[in-house]
């Protein structure tokens, strides 16, 4: 059977450019640091451990190094890979400090903001190697010597294996394969978002046959591994599932309360936001995650329902879909009740007026036109 084209297709050829021209510094690099955003993903995670063991294949020196440990679902594939390859940043390490100071090339991906790197951000921005970008979220900031930044893909992952296969697809082997297979698997919310296209599948049937590997033990190590204590906080943030606007959002939140008794870990919240995104009628959701420092807001849609710019009116932002803020110094109730009262522009202004644009209409007259038609 033979083997898939090359996958350059989705790409623009500024981009396509851009991701050439950061592979040849890679591939001139010595050593070399990864990191990505803070409370990493499968996408940030698996991106960076597939670039990780492509240039280790190649003889390089190379150390992931990122501000917060993997989640507990992504603990298997942390557990894969060589010893410390991947390290969690200490303010003082010595050696962390040395990676750094002697590293060549420092990529960042699956994310352009340096807030978003956590406590490593600054160390990164001052570090003297070239810095490159790989990442399909928008708005990146501009301290980067190179960036590929596609955000008409549907995952960062896909953008490595795209680094690899144009080099050498004969590198693909198990541990890059698992690796980017979990970072668009989880991206794509298994492959049903809309981002999804035949191009991702594509690479995920290349993927499976180079690197010989089955969709069922990755989606079991992923999703099929909740605690007792993490269905209780399932159950409690299913009662708080709250709809708005004639039904077309909907809402939920999550209390420090809520994970002190039921005993859950903060990381089983992930993917929570799907069961009020999947009730009939639903065009957006958002669920509210009280931390001790702030509000973590995390937004969907579906379909052509974008709220990124919703999420950037509170500082946030993200994909047309999907999106997140973090709002400090309020407390849970003052939070919700901003968002919420913020939907209508972004969730009703499709539907609200058919002579109605988002220009001629405020957000005031959205939220009464909508409480009158809800």
């Amino acid at each position: 059977m033979p083997l898939p084209e090359p996958h350059s297709r989705f790409m623009t050829p500024q981009n396509k450019a851009a991701l050439d021209s950061i592979r040849k510094e890679l591939l001139s690099a010595e050593r070399i640091v990864i990191t990505a955003h803070v409370r990493p993903d499968g996408d940030s995670l698996g991106s960076e451990i597939g670039l990780a063991r492509f240039l280790i294949a190649l003889d390089k020196e190379v150390t992931i190094l990122n501000s917060d440990q993997e989640p507990r679902t992504l603990s298997w594939l942390a557990d894969m890979q060589p010893g410390g390859l991947l390290q969690v940043f200490e303010e003082g390490n010595l050696k962390q400090v040395e990676a750094l100071a002697h590293a060549d090339a420092i990529v960042v991906v699956d994310t352009g903001v340096e807030h978003r790197l956590g406590d490593v951000g600054p160390r990164i921005r001052k570090a003297q190697g070239r810095k490159f970008l790989i990442d399909h979220h928008p708005d990146p900031d501009s301290w980067f010597d190179l960036a590929c930044v596609e955000t008409d893909s549907a995952s960062t992952g896909e953008l490595i294996y795209q680094l690899i296969e144009e080099h050498d697809p004969k590198l693909i082997d198990e541990s890059i394969a698992t690796a980017l297979y979990a970072a668009i698997m989880t991206d794509t919310g298994s492959f049903r978002y809309a981002a999804t296209t035949p191009e991702t599948h594509r690479i995920i049937a290349d993927l499976l046959e180079r690197g010989g590997i089955g969709p069922e033990p990755i989606h079991i190590a992923v999703f099929d591994g909740r605690s007792r204590e993490g269905l209780r906080l399932l159950a409690r943030s299913l009662d708080t599932i709250t709809t708005h606007y004639d039904g077309r959002l909907a809402t939920m939140h999550i209390t420090q309360d809520m994970l002190r008794e039921t005993g859950a870990y903060f990381d089983e919240t992930e993917g929570l936001i799907n069961y009020a995104l999947s009730l009939e009628g639903v065009e957006a959701a958002v669920i509210f995650l009280e931390t001790p420092s702030g509000i973590k807001a995390s937004f969907r849609s579906k379909g052509d329902c974008p709220i990124n710019e919703w999420a950037a009116q509170f500082g946030g932002g993200g994909h047309v879909n999907a999106a997140g803020a973090y709002l400090k110094d309020r407390p849970l109730h003052r939070a919700m009740k901003e968002i919420i009262d913020s939907a209508p522009l972004h969730v009703m202004s499709a539907s609200a007026d058919e002579d109605a644009t988002r220009d001629d209409i405020s957000s005031e007259d959205l939220a009464l036109l909508a409480s009158f038609k809800g």
